[in-house]
């Protein structure tokens, strides 16, 4: 045990002077106290004078031997010292691994976030849960795609608020005449209504009270649709329409209608079949002026008898920020008949 000023040997005894050298050796030889005097034994050392003497020396006490020696108390263990050797004494708590984004058994990293991993029977979106470290790699990917998914691009149109964004013209015809009979409302003739039950029942049809003229070339064109999401991937893309079709057909003359798809904003066109394939050939005569752009070409043709779902792959090349699809109608000179009435039009995703 150490005892005396501190950093001295334990087993040495701290001779503290009561007042100078001189009183010390006297206290040293065993001279007495005076009479009257607060003391511990026979000698001169009393508790006050080497408590205070102890004290002055940082250390936490003193007493009076029998020898008339003031000893003082151990001072109180080190602190730093202490702080150290229990450090020392510690058990190492890091872990013995270079890297602690140890790789598992299964390829991944410790704290490395997958989205639906169960952790204690939860499934995890991409957050971390108890058992996972926080350690998480900085190569962990960010979202598969920020852009707008393929589903967003699923549209619909039931014309109950109008034309919304629809157009019609006239190609490849003469300079003069009036050659685009597509129009919008409910039909008095042909299937004398529209498809469903929508309240406003509205349609577009190529003559709403009477049948189609001779002669006519007409395009209803659809809105430009983004598609782009769309265009990898395992999407089934598709054009879905119903419609009601009553189209002249003679020997030599059947008039009929086709529908085509543009990635392009419409610079270009491609026919595309539905899922049922085309009814026929569209055969005209050589009654009218100029080019019958659907002479020759297959189509819907004769008549449907009825309200008709019709179903058109969109190919992924086509699937582009400019998609676009138009319904295509042609007469010749030769007859007439009721027309051809499109409703309820949609792309769907799947």
């Amino acid at each position: 045990m150490r005892i005396g000023r501190r950093n001295l040997p334990f087993h040495t005894t701290m001779l503290v002077t009561l007042a100078g050298l001189g009183a010390a050796l006297a206290a040293v030889h065993g001279a007495c106290a005076t009479e009257g005097d607060d003391q511990d034994n026979g000698s001169g050392c009393t508790l006050e004078s080497c408590l205070s003497s102890c004290l002055a020396e940082g250390l936490p006490g003193g007493r009076c031997n029998a020898e008339g020696l003031c000893l003082c108390d151990p001072p109180p263990p080190d602190a730093d010292a202490d702080a150290e050797d229990d450090a020392e004494d510690a058990p190492d708590e890091t872990p013995d691994r270079t890297d602690v984004r140890d790789v598992r058994e299964d390829g991944r990293v410790d704290g490395e976030i997958t989205d639906g991993e169960t952790t204690d029977g939860e499934t995890t979106d991409g957050e971390i849960t108890d058992g996972d470290t926080t350690d998480v790699p900085e190569d962990v990917a960010g979202p598969e795609d920020s852009g707008p998914r393929c589903s967003t691009v699923a549209t619909a149109w039931t014309f109950n608020a109008g034309a919304t964004g629809w157009t019609h013209e006239a190609i490849l015809a003469p300079p003069s005449g009036s050659f685009d009979p597509w129009e919008l409302g409910t039909p008095t003739t042909g299937p004398a209504a529209c498809h469903g039950t929508a309240t406003t029942n509205q349609c577009w049809g190529t003559g709403l009270d009477s049948p189609y003229p001779a002669c006519q070339r007409g395009a209803l064109r659809s809105p430009t649709r983004d598609l782009s999401p769309c265009a990898v991937g395992a999407y089934t893309v598709e054009l879905v329409f119903w419609h009601w079709h009553d189209f002249a057909a003679a020997a030599g003359s059947l008039d009929g209608g086709l529908v085509e798809l543009s990635g392009d904003d419409g610079a270009t066109w491609t026919a595309v079949a539905p899922t049922g394939g085309w009814d026929g050939t569209i055969d005209m005569d050589a009654g009218c002026d100029g080019t019958l752009y659907t002479d020759g070409r297959d189509g819907f043709v004769r008549s449907s008898g009825r309200w008709v779902q019709e179903t058109i792959p969109i190919p992924a090349e086509l699937r582009t920020a400019q998609f676009a699809f138009r319904f295509v109608f042609g007469s010749d000179a030769a007859n007439q008949a009721a027309g051809w009435f499109i409703d309820d039009v949609a792309i769907q995703v799947r």
